[in-house]
């Protein structure tokens, strides 16, 4: 019972000294993870393919424990099991298990955990408002710049992986790098000259314009504010 309780304070309780270091290692580990993730699509790095296959299974085993212990440990099962975030931890796992981390799709998958930061994110600012903070608003605006910059890479990472998958066989997009690319210069209101082959290659374009104008959106508010404290000087407190 009591190292059910540990476990439960470092993943639910934000006052647990633990809980911020717990949460920062996953958050570490996420990024490598999403890096040879990608890496690992480039034909000229294939001579490290062992190499990736032992950096991912380390990753998942940690990802596995974690799961493991939010599922037990969550004050409704069915409830973490069936949320958005259930189904990430559940995602960033599977593909891997399956044995088939070769396949394009399984790649794209995996590319998924990158919105394993999104609960990073909101635990950050659980705990500056719970830890009583003297100056919310500035952690506010400081996570909202974070959330920008997160939201901007998330885009580009799932929408490189995505045109990689559908459109492989294109030299232009013969790996996630490159489709990355591909997908910063349309979510940034650029003009690629690289034009998909297929149907799904321009609905994903179509997805990346589309978030970009939703960032482009975001990031004017983020500027605005900024301007606006410049100007005008801090608003007074309510």
């Amino acid at each position: 019972m009591e190292a059910t309780s540990i476990v439960r304070d470092l993943f639910y309780n934000p006052r647990s000294k633990n809980f911020l270091r717990v949460n920062n290692f996953f958050a570490f580990l996420t990024i490598v993870s999403i890096l040879f993730i990608v890496l690992e699509t480039v034909v000229s790095l294939m001579v490290y393919e062992r190499m990736f296959q032992i950096i991912e299974y380390i990753t998942v085993f940690f990802f596995t424990l974690e799961y493991l212990g939010r599922l037990f440990t969550a004050p409704s099962k069915i409830k973490y099991m069936t949320s958005f975030f259930g189904i990430v931890d559940l995602v960033a796992i599977v593909p891997t298990f399956l044995g088939l981390t070769n396949l394009s799709f399984l790649k794209a998958a995996r590319s998924v955990r990158i919105l394993r930061f999104l609960r990073m994110v909101r635990l950050v600012k659980m705990v500056r408002v719970k830890s009583g903070a003297s100056n919310i608003q500035h952690d506010v605006d400081k996570l909202t710049s974070q959330i920008y910059l997160f939201a901007l890479f998330s885009s580009i990472l799932l929408f490189g992986t995505l045109i990689y998958f559908v459109e492989g066989t294109n030299p232009a997009f013969a790996n996630i790098p490159l489709g990355m690319l591909w997908a910063a210069k349309l979510t940034l209101g650029g003009i690629s000259q690289t034009l998909p082959e297929t149907v799904w290659g321009e609905i994903i374009s179509v997805g990346a314009r589309f978030v970009g104008l939703l960032l482009f959106g975001f990031l004017i508010h983020i500027v605005g504010k900024f301007f606006e404290k410049i100007l005008l000087g801090a608003t007074l407190e309510e």
